[in-house]
């Protein structure tokens, strides 16, 4: 059975908690990561730190490699 686990943009720690108690079986868990400009327009979000975020995101995505990635943008 595939997991999937939502990671937020605020949870991008290497030791996430959803991810670490998905670590047994890397393959089969899913790892969504979205990329909302509608979420960002129901506040008023600063554009430089919207683009910090949506960076570490990015780069969140490609260091975990033993994962699902699934990532919206």
């Amino acid at each position: 059975m595939t997991i999937g686990v939502w990671v937020l943009g605020n949870q991008l720690w290497p030791e996430q908690a959803a991810l670490a108690s998905c670590d047994h079986q890397r393959q089969d868990t899913a790892v969504l990561l979205i990329e909302s400009s509608q979420f960002a327009q129901q506040r008023p979000y600063h554009r430089q730190k919207l683009v910090l975020v949506w960076s570490a995101m990015r780069q969140y995505c490609s260091d975990k490699q033993n994962f699902s990635i699934f990532a919206l943008f």
